[in-house]
């Protein structure tokens, strides 16, 4: 009995199975194993991407928020110096020179103010606290521009109201009115002061000249005003963060409002949402 056992064991060794012969170090996969792995690792890529896509999007939200509030608490920090008033969008609307707002604004985010130059050519004004990561570089969607840019396109930026009168936004140029006293603005949590922006503003389509009577993505709504009949969305992003746009309100905080939402307007073509409105 012992004998047949050696022999078996030697049979084995000197006559290899299939077995062994698969555990050979030269063995390979095939083609059709090959292949199979790889369709395996495109089908789980495919499922992964848009995952992936989605979590960087919601990464940039998060990232323009914070850059949002960081504003919105330069904006309260500038009203406890300043008696309550806010700071004018711009001294003049003819002299570029003077400081704007993101320029009063900056020593309140540990960035220097500037004066005496073009706004666009201070530090501030493409500061990295001031962009919005949700951008690109080049023409904005609906945009009909026909020079193509190379610069990013969306920033946080002022709700601009023109001159203060009517008072349709909280930002205007003083060369009518002063600055203003926050004390007319009746529900600060509810009363928009930035918004994610193609520039640094958007035009406030509670100002009768700057109300929305073109529409651009053909999805019935009205979506910017005909002087600038080549820029969507009055100046405004208001799809840049997944069909919506970050704002900061007066009180500091900070939302994500849908764009169907923000630009929703009544049958008289007027914009509805109360972000708009500051003494209704």
């Amino acid at each position: 009995m012992t004998a047949a056992v050696a022999n078996t064991a030697m049979l084995k060794r000197v006559m290899p199975g299939k077995r062994a012969e698969r555990k050979h170090p030269n063995a390979s996969f095939t083609l059709i194993e090959l292949l199979v792995v790889i369709a395996i690792i495109a089908i789980l890529a495919a499922m992964l991407l848009p995952a992936l896509s989605k979590a960087k999007a919601k990464g940039q939200t998060i990232k323009c928020a914070s850059n949002m509030r960081n504003w919105g608490i330069a904006t309260i920090m500038y009203l406890d110096d300043f008696r309550d008033r806010l700071p004018l969008f711009g001294d003049l609307s003819s002299d570029y020179t003077k400081a704007f707002w993101h320029a009063k604004l900056a020593p309140y985010i540990a960035r220097q103010m500037e004066t005496g130059k073009i706004f666009t050519a201070t530090q501030v004004f493409y500061d990295e606290v001031r962009r919005c990561p949700g951008g690109s570089v080049g023409p904005v969607p609906f945009s009909r521009w026909t020079q193509p840019s190379t610069n990013w396109n969306c920033w946080i930026g002022a709700h601009f109201g023109a001159f203060g009168e009517p008072l349709s936004g909280p930002f205007y140029y003083g060369d009518v009115n002063p600055p203003l006293q926050v004390s007319r603005i009746r529900k600060p949590s509810d009363a928009m002061m930035f918004m994610d922006t193609i520039t640094h503003y958007v035009y406030s389509p509670v100002e009768p000249n700057y109300r929305f009577t073109l529409d651009m993505n053909r999805d019935g709504l009205v979506d910017t005003m005909p002087q600038y009949p080549d820029t969507p969305f009055n100046y405004g992003r208001p799809t840049v963060h997944n069909q919506g746009a970050n704002v900061t309100l007066l009180d500091g905080h900070v939302e994500r409002v849908s764009f169907k939402k923000l630009w929703e307007i009544d049958n008289r073509r007027q914009v509805v949402h109360s972000f708009w409105y500051l003494e209704d």
